[in-house]
């Protein structure tokens, strides 16, 4: 009895030297003063308890939760973060009946355990990214749930971060428990294509909402990714290797809100690169060296357009507003760091208003509430002032502040180079029939060597050559004037002899 009670002791020793271990002799991160070290706060103001361990060199999961948080958890959300923490292996976390939101980014993970959510069957959002993940850590039962009869439950987890990792395909059936997953990140992983089985993963994600292949390398998508997906409504493709929107995009069109798409080698957009997208609300074309040419029709047909953001494209030297004229929900315009020099608005004059400055009295873009024009090298003429009349109370109320460096000003011609674009005139812009500017690109003179700048320069020269003259002349004046006076000390100077001196005069003694 007595040797009973001592291997008692002695087990219960172990545990808090050694940490939790589960039975396959695991070791874990023991919580009796983890308070001391992370932050715990249960409960706090939103309604969530909040356990920190963040960048507090732990390496390994925690065995348990720590006292304060309770044994009935069930209704409450924890947030639970190890980001910055040199874990490798992410092992199966402690368990829990409450909302789940776990955070593991930096942790150096090279491994996922099985079953490594197999008691948080309510974790909601789990971040991964910023690790060494590979395509072979990533398999089907590391996410698998509690095991029902003859199948494993699904955790009701609803976003997934897999960025920033070393991720190269994904397995067919690596999804195959987490049907309730509505947002998942893949960006920055060096996938290339997507293989056969990688759009087999994909494909299985029914109610998938929010997709990232952002800067993943990318240069085309097949067709049967997106054929099994209903609900897609956000898309981000940018930073990859597409000469042109991908065909596949076009089956998205009953959900999709949001398209990424800049940061592509695409050099021109016509009316089938978004073809029919009529739900699409928010489309970003930005950055994007090679694009030269938005054709006409570009958007025509995305009839519930709210945000365009097209910035940072520097081949874009035109912009046709006209394109824009349908799309009556349109709220905010990014043309800003292109270089443009045109704007274009071909919309018919009403009857009864044959002066250009008219066109400001019908509203062309009846919910357009920003507009940023800054960044281009804009020529300032009749055609210019025609588009921007048709925007005037947006950008009197945007440019409002006083210059800066950012704001919209004319390049050329050169007398009205630097003008602020809302300072333009429309009578002298538009007194007589506007030109079109030729397609055959005309060479312009640096800014150094514009006629202003010329004048000013000769100018400046000159008025130096005269202050020269003038002090010149005066020294000159003035050194006459010393030489005719008794300062100038130009009288002959006498010699004596020392012996003819009354100073060397011997006197003799008395």
């Amino acid at each position: 009895m007595m040797f009973h009670g001592f291997k008692v002791v002695l087990l219960l020793f172990l545990a808090i030297t050694l940490g939790h271990a589960r039975s396959d002799g695991e070791e874990f991160e023991p919580v009796k003063d983890i308070c001391e070290r992370c932050v715990c706060v249960v409960r706090n103001s939103p309604g969530f308890s909040l356990l920190d361990c963040s960048t507090k060199n732990l390496r390994h999961m925690l065995a348990e939760w720590p006292e304060p948080f309770g044994t009935n958890q069930t209704g409450q959300e924890i947030v639970l973060s190890l980001s910055g923490n040199s874990i490798n292996t992410l092992q199966q976390l402690p368990p829990t009946e409450a909302d789940l939101v776990f955070s593991c980014r930096h942790c150096n993970l090279t491994e996922l355990a099985s079953g490594a959510f197999l008691d948080t069957p309510n974790v909601i959002r789990l971040d991964l990214s910023w690790n060494r993940l590979t395509a072979d850590v990533l398999r089907p039962d590391v996410f698998r749930g509690k095991y029902d009869e003859r199948v494993y439950e699904s955790l009701t987890l609803d976003e997934l971060d897999l960025s920033y990792n070393s991720i190269e395909f994904l397995e067919a059936t690596l999804f195959e428990h987490l049907t309730h997953l509505r947002r998942l990140s893949l960006a920055r992983n060096p996938l290339g294509e997507i293989t056969e089985d990688t759009a087999a993963a994909l494909g299985s994600i029914a109610k998938l909402e929010h997709l990232d292949l952002s800067y993943t390398g990318l240069s085309e998508l097949p067709g049967e990714l997106f054929q099994k997906i209903d609900n897609l409504r956000e898309l981000l493709l940018q930073g990859n290797d597409f000469a042109a929107v991908p065909s596949a995009v076009a089956l998205l069109k009953p959900s999709l809100v949001a398209l990424y798409i800049g940061e592509n080698p695409i050099q021109m957009l016509d009316d089938e690169s978004f073809f029919d997208l009529d739900h699409l609300a928010h489309l970003n074309i930005s950055g994007m060296n090679l694009l030269h040419e938005v054709a006409a029709g570009t958007f025509s047909g995305l009839h519930s357009l709210e945000v365009l953001v097209a910035s940072n494209n520097p081949a874009l030297t035109e912009f046709d507003m006209s394109d824009l004229g349908g799309l009556t929900r349109l709220r905010e315009l990014d043309i800003s760091r292109c270089g443009l020099q045109h704007l274009y608005l071909n919309e018919p004059i009403p009857d009864g208003h044959d002066d250009p400055s008219d066109i400001a009295h019908f509203d062309v873009f009846p919910k357009l509430r920003s507009v940023k024009l800054e960044g281009n090298p804009w020529h300032c003429d009749c055609e210019l002032f025609e588009a921007l009349e048709s925007i005037k109370h947006i950008l009197n109320d945007e440019f409002q502040a006083p210059h800066s460096a950012s704001e919209a000003r004319c390049e050329t011609p050169y007398d009205l180079a630097a003008l602020p674009l809302t300072d333009l005139a429309g009578k002298s812009l538009c007194s007589s029939p506007p030109k079109k500017v030729p397609k055959i690109p005309i060479y312009e003179a640096p800014a150094f060597l514009r006629p202003r700048s010329l004048l000013i320069s000769i100018m400046s020269v000159g008025v130096v050559l005269l202050i020269g003259f003038i002090i010149g002349f005066a020294i000159v004046c003035i050194k006459r004037k010393l030489k005719q006076s008794d300062f100038g000390f130009t009288s002959p100077v006498r010699y004596t002899s020392v012996r003819n001196s009354t100073t060397s005069t011997i006197v003799p003694p008395a």
